[in-house]
């Protein structure tokens, strides 16, 4: 079994965002909960990746041009953010 961390907090302010980002969210959350990382790595439209930096440690996948799920796995927990991404953050 997969645990989501912080899935209450990403709902809640997913609520506040366009119907497009909520669904692939979904989506998102149905492939890591039904293939993990692998699941991922074939949509090409998610962009999985490892992230670098002050970020190491973090995967990425986008849900849109300005949203991205930041997560991590921890044992069969993933820590979940989605956060809004404009050109000054990266």
């Amino acid at each position: 079994m997969i645990y989501f961390v912080n899935d209450k907090k990403v709902v809640k302010t997913l609520n506040k965002l366009d119907k497009s980002i909520r669904a692939a969210y979904s989506a998102w959350k149905a492939i890591v909960s039904n293939h993990g990382f692998g699941g991922l790595r074939k949509v090409k439209g998610f962009h999985f990746e490892k992230l670098k930096g002050k970020r190491k440690g973090l995967n990425s996948c986008r849900l849109n041009k300005g949203y991205r799920v930041f997560f991590k796995k921890i044992n069969n927990v993933f820590v979940v953010e989605v956060v809004e991404i404009n050109k000054h953050d990266y």
